[in-house]
């Protein structure tokens, strides 16, 4: 089964920086969900120098922090956030099971079966699963060694960390035909 391991507050964190300026209220209206939680988050993401509350009159409002405040930013936090979710989403890959009449063992075994492969089957899907839970690991072990983590180092992971996402999310609909 499909999991989306995107969560109701990485919604709020969008849909603040996606209209940059957001009464608590509509966001609340938006992503359907009570003002006290939306308040809760937050109060949370403005802590963790995510996003900024306003305050106009009574009227709270969440705002976007600018590119140039989140540039000087120390990006530890954000990288820790990547490494959680793909430690998350390496468990999930791990509890799928996918009956295959293959054993890949290294990247010629997975050319080999790609060349012989030209539809969508048990074996592809076990070899797409293969890759990602590859990959997300290399990745975890990258963000590891890492002992200060610099601005470039921060996109060069945030780019990788959503490239397996776009992989993840077209596993997980081939998995679901």
């Amino acid at each position: 089964m499909p999991v989306n391991i995107t969560t109701a507050v990485d919604s709020l964190v969008e849909l603040v920086n996606n209209k940059k300026r957001i009464s608590l209220e509509d966001a609340a209206k938006e992503l359907g969900l009570p003002e006290n939680i939306i308040n809760e988050w937050a109060n949370f993401l403005e802590e963790e120098s995510v996003l900024e509350i306003e305050y106009q009159f009574t009227t709270p409002f969440l705002i976007a922090k600018s590119k140039k405040e989140l540039d000087k930013e120390d990006y530890s936090r954000d990288v820790e956030i990547i490494l959680r979710n793909l430690e998350v989403m390496l468990a999930q890959l791990d509890k799928i099971e996918i009956k295959h009449t293959i054993n890949i063992k290294n990247i010629n075994d997975l050319k080999q079966l790609l060349a012989k492969k030209t539809t969508l089957d048990n074996d592809v899907l076990y070899a797409q699963k293969f890759v990602l839970e590859y990959q997300v690991a290399e990745l975890i072990k990258k963000i590891n060694k890492l002992k200060k983590i610099t601005k470039e180092d921060y996109e060069k992971i945030n780019l990788e960390y959503e490239n397996i996402k776009k992989r993840k999310l077209l596993f997980d609909k081939n998995l679901a035909k």
